[in-house]
């Protein structure tokens, strides 16, 4: 009985039909794994930035049209928050996890030639942060 399953098992070990398949499967597949997750997860922030530039880039056009700079604080905080939600941040803006911060270079902010930099940062609990920035500048005629 066992020189039979000896003889079985280097009968097997000789036949060298389908050992690329079988090598592909045991060395392949497994360090294909982690490229397969790192290229989602860089997927996946390239898209967060891309999505959170837009509303950045929004937000600062809103601010510098508007006509005073209550207004275009009211105007930049409406269409962060409004666009957020389209884009699927309801959890980040619930949790506080997407700040924005909006930087003048003159005061009032809405004045002749002014340029206004916003600032959007989502805080990430199992990532780096996504900080993304958009500028605009007020007319020269405002």
């Amino acid at each position: 009985m066992i020189s039979r399953v000896w003889r079985a098992f280097t009968y097997l070990l000789s036949d060298q039909r389908g050992s690329a398949s079988v090598e592909f499967v045991a060395l392949a597949i497994p360090l294909f794994i982690p490229l397969f997750i790192f290229m989602n997860n860089f997927a996946s922030m390239s898209d967060g930035q891309d999505s959170l530039r837009t509303l950045a880039r929004e937000a600062a056009r809103g601010f510098v049209t508007s006509s005073n700079d209550e207004i275009a604080y009211g105007v930049a905080h409406e269409i962060v928050t409004n666009g957020a939600l389209i884009l699927g941040y309801e959890e980040a803006i619930k949790g506080g996890d997407l700040q924005m911060k909006i930087e003048c270079s003159a005061r009032p902010c809405i004045s002749p030639n002014a340029s206004v930099r916003i600032v959007l940062t989502r805080v990430e609990r199992n990532q780096s942060d996504i900080r993304v920035s958009a500028i605009e500048f007020v007319s020269p005629w405002a």
